[in-house]
């Protein structure tokens, strides 16, 4: 699991704070993303691997395009270039509805591990 969270992951997801996701992308990265359990857990294909994605301590791969997105739009917002801060404080009403749905209230004073905390426990609440 190492090797697959410091190569491959970082490779898989290498811009995903600025895709535009469509239903098929998901699906096709989730589907990756959970066979690489079942291979390396030598899984049935039936099998859900969210158990084991949790045993392991790694999120489904859409929680973590997700989690990506929430970190970058925090470092957008609290910035240093003025341009980049205007910018996102434009979109900030979206931003602000995407993490509500995590249950992070305030992402200006939530650290980065803060709102891994909140996605964290977002998915073991769903399992």
């Amino acid at each position: 699991m190492h090797l697959v969270k410091t190569y491959c992951l970082p490779a898989v997801m290498y811009g995903c704070e600025t895709w535009s996701f469509t239903a098929f992308t998901l699906k096709s990265l989730s589907l990756v993303w959970n066979n690489v359990f079942r291979k390396i857990f030598n899984a049935c294909w039936r099998e859900s691997p969210r158990s084991l994605q949790l045993y392991c301590v790694c999120l489904s791969i859409s929680f973590l395009l997700h989690q990506c997105r929430l970190i970058f739009w925090k470092r957008l917002i609290t910035s240093n270039n003025t341009l980049l801060a205007v910018l996102a404080k434009l979109s900030q009403p979206q931003i602000v509805a995407f993490a509500s749905n995590y249950g992070i209230v305030q992402l200006l004073s939530c650290s980065v591990n803060c709102i891994k905390r909140h996605i964290l426990s977002t998915i073991s609440h769903t399992v």
